[in-house]
């Protein structure tokens, strides 16, 4: 009797169209985008309004830095602009940062209105930043020495100085009052007579 035989040949892998693997390939990238901050970033897997609609993303800067900068006017008309100064590369990332207070916001109390919150809880979403992944650190790390820079170095106007820290700014000339003494002749030697003794 001879062997059977079977009628089921294994048949070969057939091979993955471009199609197909582009569609794999873009939910994996999806899937990963979700807990990959790079990747977020690179993807833009964050809400557009954040690029499109500057006025939002100026709200939640500013919440941002007067949360990060104790006593800072939020109605200075330079307190964000450092993070849309194409000089710093921290402008790329403008959008996506905001979003990313947003979404935090969201997460931890329910509501994505991150200007809206208060001081202690706009705090308690930047520590959350803050104790993120390495790449989310260094984004919030970065955003809050780039504010604290901006606003006690006064950047953008060095005229006006910066009281928070008691600094007047350009040096202004205020009259020879201010250079001298009222009595200059006190820090003179006295004078002396021909033989050595004082007049």
């Amino acid at each position: 009797m001879s062997p059977r035989t079977t009628d089921h040949a294994p048949t070969p892998a057939t091979p993955l169209g471009r199609r197909e693997a582009l569609r794999r390939l873009g939910v994996l990238a999806a899937g990963l985008a979700v807990g990959c901050t790079p990747l977020r970033i690179v993807l833009k897997t964050y809400p557009d309004g954040f690029d499109r609609d500057l006025d939002l993303g100026e709200r939640v800067l500013r919440a941002f830095v007067t949360a990060v900068v104790p006593g800072v006017p939020a109605d200075d008309p330079d307190l964000v602009r450092v993070f849309s100064d194409p000089y710093y590369p921290f402008a790329r990332y403008r959008a996506f940062f905001a979003s990313d207070l947003c979404r935090r916001a969201e997460e931890r109390f329910g509501t994505e209105a991150f200007d809206r919150l208060t001081l202690e809880q706009r705090t308690a979403v930047i520590r959350d930043g803050l104790g993120a992944d390495a790449t989310t650190r260094k984004l919030y790390t970065g955003a809050v020495f780039l504010a604290q820079i901006a606003t006690y170095g006064a950047i953008y106007d060095d005229a006006r100085g910066q009281p928070l820290i008691g600094f007047e700014g350009r040096y202004r000339f205020r009259g020879f009052a201010d250079l001298t003494y009222p009595d200059p002749e006190r820090f003179l030697a006295r004078s002396l007579s021909g033989d050595g003794n004082p007049t």
